[in-house]
């Protein structure tokens, strides 16, 4: 669109009598023409005039399609319009480009496309991520132009309105053991993301790795827990979601990240290098089952980031603690009517656990994480458990 000064343009604009006025601000809403950051003004003293997306007059199918919803005398024409600022929303931005959008391929955003806008999405530096859902209904095979393929130019207006300079729709996660996650490009060339959260780099090829936005409260808590001088153990690393912040922000003295997706590895060494934390950190490679074993006894603290249940390593887990003991933070989704009862049995099966590695430590609950509903009935929490000696 154009924008003379900063605070008008050049655009259609439609009045009638202002005894119709609702009428066509209803007919002109219901054909998403209405610009709604466009004032309305008074023309001729008696009547109205509204601003509309589009800066071409009227067609002849434009005209038949506001008669059928307005059948009563109305004007148009391609005036200066006075704005009143860019919505902050990205839901309105997003909705507003792409009636503009449907508007200059000679059609206009119907109410079922409107309706099946996507409302979530995950942002990872400018790569704009949308679920795996997203545009692909039947209402979108109405488009004046066809269907919506990769070449489309709308991916580009929906990379806009979300603020972003790449688009991608997230497809299936693999069912394979690195459970690897499938990117479909939309808008640009390349999946490696690079960005800053909360102090702390990030980087890796999100078409490889598995990364979720929604653990950013988990994270930032992990961070802020006083891990100095602690020798730690990280058995399901990843990119480095909490091994970076244990050694970034806790002041994790050492931290064995244990990992098997070599594209996780690629982008924690990366990261690691990037916040100057490398000499701090030792990878193993592989699976946790041959490498927790060989990491007996070193620990203070073992994170055991899993979903849904890392209780295929707890016993591991223990015994990577010092037998002076110390922290396991215990991963899990449980159903929320179940939460104090999961809590009761995960203690018991760690003692159970402890004594049979010859450990006679007091085990208790220090603290439980409510991170995200997982879901329905379904959330997911983190378990700080304490191992002290008797």
């Amino acid at each position: 669109m154009s924008n003379t000064d900063g605070h008008a343009r050049q655009g259609l604009v439609v009045w009638t009598s202002k005894k119709y006025g609702a009428l066509l601000h209803r007919a002109l809403k219901d054909l998403f023409w209405l610009d709604s950051h466009g004032l309305s003004s008074e023309h001729s003293g008696d009547e109205i005039g509204f601003p509309c997306y589009q800066e071409a007059d009227l067609g002849d199918k434009q005209k038949h399609a506001l008669t059928n919803l307005f059948p009563y005398p109305f004007q148009h024409a391609v005036q200066l319009i006075q704005l009143q600022g860019p919505s902050v929303n990205p839901h309105s931005r997003l909705e507003r480009r792409l009636s503009e959008w449907m508007v200059g391929q000679g059609g206009a955003l119907t109410s079922k496309q409107r309706a099946a806008l996507p409302t979530k999405w995950e942002r990872l530096g400018n790569l704009v991520i949308l679920n795996k859902d997203a545009f692909r209904g039947n209402e979108w095979l109405e488009v004046p132009n066809g269907p919506l393929g990769s070449n489309s130019s709308i991916w580009k207006e929906v990379t806009d309105a979300l603020g972003g300079e790449r688009l991608a729709r997230q497809a299936h996660i693999m069912d394979n053991a690195l459970r690897t996650p499938q990117l479909e490009l939309l808008h640009g060339t390349e999946s490696w993301v690079e960005f800053l959260d909360h102090g702390v780099h990030f980087g890796f090829d999100a078409s490889s790795v598995m990364f979720s936005s929604g653990n950013v409260t988990e994270r930032h808590r992990i961070g802020g827990l006083s891990m100095k001088g602690e020798t730690v153990v990280d058995a399901y690393a990843g990119a480095g979601y909490y091994t970076l912040p244990m050694l970034v922000r806790s002041g994790a003295a050492h931290v064995h990240a244990c990992e098997m997706n070599p594209a996780s590895i690629e982008g924690l060494r990366w990261a690691a290098q990037k916040n100057g934390v490398l000499s701090s950190l030792t990878i193993h490679e592989g699976d946790n089952q041959d490498a927790l074993p060989k990491l007996g006894g070193i620990a203070d603290r073992c994170h055991l980031g899993l979903l849904p249940s890392s209780e295929a390593v707890w016993s591991h887990a223990l015994a990577c603690l010092k037998p002076s003991g110390g922290m396991i933070h215990i991963h899990m989704n449980v159903e929320k009517t179940k939460l104090g009862s999961w809590q009761s049995e995960t203690i018991l099966q760690l003692e159970k656990y402890a004594k049979a590695l010859g450990r006679s430590w007091l085990i208790e609950i220090d603290h439980l994480e409510r991170v995200k509903s997982y879901s329905p009935g379904v959330i997911h929490v983190v378990l700080d458990v304490r191992c002290s000696p008797l």
